[in-house]
């Protein structure tokens, strides 16, 4: 599809790629590899919800660097091949990855997305999954969640 190819993609997957463009995701989540090459704060946006969504008790990368600064900092992951790589996040927290889409625009973007946002967005992170040894990866199980 970047490539040129329009036909590439479905319908409901280009809107899910504008989708994951307009809220902001590919501020991070950039390059050939959709990510992996900085680090973030995880949880920019405070939250009183579920302690799946609290990290008060992993220092991130200050375990490693030992700077204050780095408290609560992550490597911000590749998304190729996020669709068959659950369970989610640094801590495997979250089990699929509508859930993890979900938590991931509300922590760090401060948005609440709807189920269809949600959901096109889950059907474009399905298209950086490649092949291997020249088959197609595939879910470990079906993401049934959105």
């Amino acid at each position: 599809y970047l490539r040129g190819r329009s036909d590439a993609l479905t319908k409901a997957e280009k809107q899910g790629y504008q989708l994951f463009k307009a809220y902001g995701c590919a501020t991070c989540h950039q390059g050939v590899n959709a990510g992996g090459n900085m680090f973030q704060k995880f949880g920019i946006v405070p939250t009183d919800g579920p302690p799946r969504d609290r990290d008060a008790d992993d220092p991130g990368r200050l375990a490693i660097t030992g700077r204050a600064r780095d408290q609560g900092v992550f490597r911000v992951p590749s998304l190729r091949n996020v669709g068959v790589t659950g369970p989610y996040y640094h801590d495997g927290r979250i089990e699929t990855l509508a859930g993890a889409v979900d938590l991931m625009a509300r922590r760090q973007l401060g948005k609440v997305l709807v189920s269809k946002e949600v959901d096109l967005i889950v059907q474009f992170l399905h298209t950086l999954t490649g092949t291997y040894q020249g088959k197609w990866l595939m879910r470990a199980k079906e993401d049934t969640s959105s």
